[in-house]
C-alpha cells in the first residue's frame, strides 16, 4: 500500500474533482468489513450485559419508570439516554431492541469511518484510501466484538474524526466550518457519555495547541463540544434531577471498588504498549499528525481506564483501538524498509487477534437452558448478585422480564467494600439489601438467579432470608442456582 502526500479538496477529491479519495474499492473494503460485524452481532456474539442492562433500562423509563427513582442505574443519565432513541425505534417499527441497538452501531460506525476518511485526506501524509477505509472499518465495527454497543464503543467512533480534525488544525490546513463545528461537537458527547473521557480529548488538543502556538485555531471546537456539555446538563437538571440525590450512594459504594492495583496497572496498558513498541520498531522518521492525536487519546483514554480502576475490558475498549490505529497509520509510510514493514504488519495483525479473542465474550448457555427448563414460559426475573452478569443477558434471552428495580446488589457489594464503619455505606447498604426484599414482595418474580459465590453473605441478612423463603433451588448452572416458588409444579 502506498501513503499519498496529495492534497484533496473538501470533498475528498484530488484537484480537477478527479478520482475521488473515498473509491470504490474504499466503499468495498467498508462494505465487507460491515458484513463481518453484522454476521458477528447477529451469529456468534449477542448483545453483552452492559448493553442488554442499559436496553431494559431503556424500556422501563419509556414504560413510564422514573431513572433513579423507579429503576436505578449506577452512571449518569447520558448511559441510557445513548440507547433510549433506539429501543424507541425498535418499540415503533416492532423489531428486537438487539437488533435495532446493533444496526444503529453498525451505521454509526460506517459513518464514523467516512468522516475520518474525508477529514483524512487533507492532511500532508495519509495512507492510501482502500488501506484506511480497511484499517478504520475493522477497528469501528469488528476489533470490539462481544464490547461491540458499549458506551466506550460509541466514544471511540466520535473520538476518531474528532481526533482526525484535530491533526487537520495541527498541520494547519483549512477546515471547513460545519466540521470544525460538528467534530468539536462529537469531542463534547464523548465527554458526556464519560467525563473521565476528558483526558482522551484534552491530550490531542494541547499538542495542536502547542504546534501552533496559540489556542485560538481550537477556539470554534471548544465552542461546539461546551455547547454539547451544556445541553447535557440543561438535560440533567430539565429530566433528571434524582441523579443527584444518587450521587452519594454512588461516592460512598461503587465509586471506591476498585481491582487489584497490579491489575489496573498493566491490563489497559497491555494493548497499547505493544502497538506503541512496535511502532517505535518501525523507525519512521516522522510520525504522521493523524497517528500523533490519535496515540495522544489512546493515552487519554488509557488515563481514564486508570482513574475508573476497574479494569473491565469495556475500559480498555477506546485505548487500545486507537493505539492499534495509530499503528496502522504508520505502517504504510514509504520510508519504511519491506522487511520491516511486513515484520510489523504481522505482530500488529497478532495483537490484533489477540484482542479480538479477549473480547469474544459470550454468556453462559447453561443457565439460559436451565431456565427455560424449570422456568414458566416468559418468566419474570431478578438476581440475588452484586455481579451484572448473573441476571444480563440473560434474561432476554430467554424472553424474561426484569422485575428488580437495580441490576443487583452493586451497592451492597460496594459498600461492604468501602467497609461498613462509614455510617453512610452502612445505610446505603441497609437501602440496596431492602430493595431486593421490596421487588420480591412487590413483584413476585417466577425465577430467581443466585450467584452462589456470593449467596452466603447475602443469605445471612434477615430481609433477603425472608424474601427467599418462599422459593426453592431448581437447577445449578456453574455459578449461578435458579431458584422458582416453593408452590411451583415441578
Amino acid at each position: 500500500m502506498s501513503t499519498r502526500a496529495i492534497k484533496f479538496d473538501a470533498v475528498g477529491t484530488k484537484p480537477g474533482g478527479v478520482q475521488p479519495y473515498f473509491d470504490r474499492r474504499s466503499t468495498i473494503a467498508v462494505g465487507l468489513t460491515a458484513l463481518v460485524a453484522i454476521a458477528i452481532q447477529s451469529l456468534w456474539i449477542p448483545i453483552d450485559a452492559d448493553v442488554s442492562w442499559l436496553i431494559t433500562v431503556s424500556e422501563r423509563v419509556l414504560s413510564g419508570d422514573r431513572l433513579y427513582v423507579e429503576i436505578f442505574e449506577l452512571n449518569p443519565p447520558a448511559s441510557v439516554w445513548l440507547y433510549v432513541p433506539l429501543v424507541w425505534l425498535a418499540e415503533l417499527i416492532g423489531a428486537k431492541p438487539e437488533a435495532v441497538v446493533a444496526a444503529g452501531f453498525v451505521t454509526a460506525g460506517l459513518a464514523s469511518v467516512r468522516a475520518s476518511i474525508g477529514l483524512a485526506s487533507r492532511l500532508d501524509v495519509v495512507p492510501s484510501p482502500v488501506w484506511l477505509a480497511g484499517a478504520l472499518s475493522f477497528i469501528a465495527l469488528v476489533l470490539p466484538m462481544a464490547l461491540f454497543a458499549q458506551r466506550e464503543h460509541a466514544a471511540l467512533l466520535l473520538a476518531m474524526p474528532a481526533l482526525v480534525a484535530l491533526a487537520v488544525i495541527g498541520e494547519g490546513k483549512p477546515l471547513p466550518r460545519p466540521a470544525t463545528y460538528a467534530t468539536g461537537f462529537a469531542a463534547g458527547l464523548v465527554i458526556v457519555i464519560k467525563p473521565y473521557f476528558l483526558l482522551a480529548v484534552v491530550a490531542p488538543a494541547l499538542w495542536v495547541a502547542f504546534r501552533r502556538r496559540s489556542l485560538s485555531p481550537l477556539l470554534p471546537g471548544i465552542v461546539a463540544a461546551t455547547v454539547a456539555i451544556g445541553l447535557y446538563a440543561v438535560a440533567l437538571l430539565a429530566f433528571s434531577r434524582a441523579y443527584f440525590d444518587w450521587l452519594p450512594v454512588i461516592a460512598h459504594t461503587y465509586a471506591p471498588m476498585h481491582e487489584t492495583l497490579w491489575k489496573v496497572a498493566v491490563g489497559p496498558a497491555l494493548y497499547p504498549a505493544i502497538c506503541f513498541g512496535l511502532a517505535a520498531l518501525l523507525r519512521a522518521p516522522k510520525i504522521p499528525s493523524i497517528a500523533v492525536t490519535w496515540g495522544l487519546g489512546s493515552l487519554g483514554f488509557l488515563l481514564a481506564a486508570y482513574v475508573q480502576a476497574k479494569n473491565y475490558p469495556n475500559h480498555w475498549l477506546p485505548g487500545a483501538a486507537l493505539a492499534l490505529g495509530a499503528a496502522f497509520t504508520m505502517l504504510t509510510l514509504p520510508q519504511i524498509a519491506q522487511i520491516r514493514r511486513a515484520a510489523i504488519g504481522v505482530g500488529l495483525a497478532t495483537v490484533a487477534l489477540s484482542v479480538m479473542y479477549h473480547w469474544a465474550i459470550r454468556p453462559d448457555a447453561a443457565v439460559a437452558a436451565a431456565v427455560r427448563e424449570v422456568g414458566p414460559p416468559a418468566p419474570k426475573m431478578i438476581a440475588l448478585s452484586p455481579q451484572l452478569v448473573t441476571g444480563h443477558p440473560v434474561t432476554r434471552n430467554v424472553g424474561g422480564h426484569w422485575v428488580g428495580s437495580r441490576a443487583g446488589l452493586f451497592t451492597a457489594s460496594g459498600a461492604r467494600f468501602a467497609g461498613l464503619d462509614d455510617p453512610l455505606a452502612q445505610q446505603f447498604y441497609r437501602e440496596d439489601i431492602n430493595s431486593f426484599a421490596t421487588d420480591i414482595e412487590r413483584n413476585s418474580p417466577d425465577v430467581i438467579l443466585v450467584h452462589r459465590p456470593t449467596k452466603s453473605w447475602l443469605m445471612r441478612e434477615q430481609a433477603i432470608a425472608n424474601a427467599m423463603s418462599a422459593y426453592r433451588i431448581a437447577a445449578r448452572a456453574n455459578d449461578t442456582e435458579i431458584w422458582v416458588a416453593r408452590d411451583q409444579r415441578r
